[in-house]
């Protein structure tokens, strides 16, 4: 259906559900507006009413998204930008390779089997050692109020562990809720030492502080170019909260002197694992990471010829429902007169940048439009003082929309090493974006307050938390939702630390939550470990904030306390 056709209708079904309602109401004031008049003159003037009305409300529609975008853009950069499909991907090293090791970087890319001939092409988060190593068993021991976790390691060939140079193991906990949280927080909070034993009873300790959380440091996302990097880790626990299941023992150099292909990993706490907790050793991974499914790519070449006012940018357009455009890199424009040339990117509200010389530079402006379905796509418009027509390339970061949910687990099977077998081992998530309106751009400007005290406080904390879980009020479980409804209260008091040989003061921020709520105490804590990282970005230099959280159950409290994070926020 034509685009005017549609808001015309919309507006005179309208019209005609007032005018019955306005008749039902004050008959004797309007009797030509009844049904059964015949005066043409009425019907004619309720069309040309709803024309008018119609083509305003389309303008509306159409303008009042991109001042709502670009006001959002310059508040919080990349918060309108989709976030793509993320799953957890598992590798191996084949067992006939000649390899002993194999360096995976970040931003590797991996590829899934094709659907209706397009390959999802996803890129990993985190850094891989690859070794020919396994997790062979994994128990539970209680004896003599000694509380553990033995983890069982072989080599996948003939060869020794002291060959494989290892400094340090990364393992994935698994995504079962319960199980992998509460491991999560046993093995970075109730933990007591690390011993690794060899198959010939020689045992090494490892200090408890040489296992670490990772995550926090590498963003799925994207931060954006103005230090938004904590809201992202908020969106990274709200939409795919595995990723916080990754746990590294560093300080394994001690390996090298293990002369057989065994070893044992033995985890001491000091309280025992929760009864329901039931580690089994095809929980856990040793070579995984996150994919995330982005991609640079360039968009179909624009033939600019200046008679219209935009234009839209198509990945491929025989498969436009496979393809979202990210990000947009850059604008490269040529015509016969000027030869090639970058063109600059302008962002609504900039009134100085652009100008060099007192002459107005060649732009270009990207915004989001919408079908009468509600599918979105991305325009371009362009502004030039030449009027010879011209190609257009465009560099983009784009993905594949929800094609990646349509994949199953050990689909994204391709890799570009013949060493490597790899798979995802998590279904891929779908793609989340904000619907912008009038009531979203106002609660994102009253929550993007940097006053430290403001943001410590329970309703604005909450208001942050609603703002970037945008989606996921549609959805009954969801990690928002649940700390809300079970958020009891949030105080927060002074106090002060030594750093070198001075006193600094900073924030104890206290939280009180109804444990009965989650799943289980490691969940609350996992949350704790983003929340502690976010609220450190907005405390000063100079400051710093430690993180309380008080879970209480029905019969005990249970405190969780949280290292102090410096802040990283800069004073004016």
């Amino acid at each position: 259906m034509d685009e005017n056709i549609y808001y015309y209708k919309k507006e005179l079904d309208y019209l005609h559900k007032m005018r019955s309602l306005f008749i039902n109401n004050f008959p004797k004031l309007a009797p030509f507006l009844s049904y059964n008049s015949n005066d043409p003159d009425i019907e004619r003037l309720i069309e040309n009413f709803a024309i008018l009305t119609a083509k305003l409300h389309q303008e509306l529609d159409n303008n009042l998204p991109l001042i709502a975008e670009s006001l959002i853009n310059i508040i919080s950069p990349n918060y309108t930008n989709p976030l793509p499909s993320v799953c957890i991907q598992d590798f191996i090293l084949k067992t006939d390779s000649k390899e002993n090791e194999i360096f995976i970087p970040k931003n590797t890319e991996v590829k899934s089997i094709p659907i209706d001939e397009i390959e999802c092409r996803f890129k990993t988060l985190y850094d891989i050692n690859l070794y020919p190593l396994a997790l062979q068993d994994c128990h539970i021991s209680n004896v003599n109020n000694t509380y553990s976790m033995i983890i069982y390691f072989n080599t996948t060939k003939d060869i020794n562990i002291n060959e494989l140079n290892i400094s340090y193991l990364n393992i994935y906990l698994g995504n079962d809720i319960y199980t992998s949280t509460s491991l999560l927080m046993w093995m970075l909070y109730y933990l007591q030492e690390v011993i690794v034993i060899f198959e010939n009873g020689e045992e090494f300790k490892i200090l408890p502080s040489f296992v670490e959380h990772i995550g926090l440091d590498s963003l799925a996302f994207g931060g954006g170019e103005n230090g938004f990097e904590a809201f992202s880790l908020l969106q990274e626990l709200f939409f795919v909260p595995e990723k916080f299941n990754f746990i590294r023992i560093n300080q394994l150099e001690i390996l090298k002197r293990c002369s057989s292909q065994k070893f044992n990993m033995k985890f001491n706490f000091t309280k025992p694992l929760p009864h329901e907790c039931m580690p089994r050793v095809d929980m856990f991974s040793l070579f995984a990471t996150p994919i995330i499914n982005k991609f640079h790519i360039s968009a179909e070449p624009i033939v600019n010829n200046h008679n219209k006012e935009s234009y839209r940018i198509f990945i491929n357009q025989n498969k436009v429902e496979y393809y979202e455009i990210i990000e947009i890199l850059k604008v490269k424009a040529h015509n016969s007169d000027t030869g090639k040339r970058i063109l600059k990117n302008y962002k609504s509200f900039e009134r100085f940048g652009i100008f060099d010389n007192d002459r107005l530079n060649d732009f270009y402006s990207s915004f989001y439009k919408k079908d009468i379905y509600g599918h979105s796509y991305r325009h371009i418009s362009f502004f030039s003082q030449s009027k010879v027509s011209e190609t257009i390339s465009i560099e983009t970061i784009s993905c594949n929309k929800n094609l990646p949910t349509h994949l199953k687990m050990g689909e994204v099977n391709k890799i570009d090493n013949k060493d490597i077998q790899t798979r995802n081992i998590t279904m891929p998530t779908s793609m989340k974006r904000v619907d912008i309106d009038g009531e979203i751009i106002w609660k994102l400007v009253a929550t993007l307050s940097f006053n430290y005290q403001s943001i410590l406080e329970k309703q604005s904390f909450l208001n942050i938390l609603e703002s970037y879980s945008f989606l996921l009020n549609k959805e009954k479980d969801n990690i928002a939702k649940k700390f809300a409804l079970n958020l009891i209260n949030i105080t927060q008091k002074p106090i002060y630390t030594i750093s070198g040989n001075f006193a600094k003061k900073g924030v104890l921020c206290t939280m009180s939550i109804n444990q009965n709520g989650f799943y289980s105490l490691g969940e609350i804590y996992r949350m704790g470990l983003v929340f502690s990282k976010f609220l450190a970005s907005f405390a000063s230099l100079n400051s710093f904030c430690e993180l309380e959280i008080k879970c209480i159950n029905r019969d005990y409290i249970t405190t969780i306390s949280y290292p102090y994070k410096d802040g990283k926020k800069a004073t004016m």
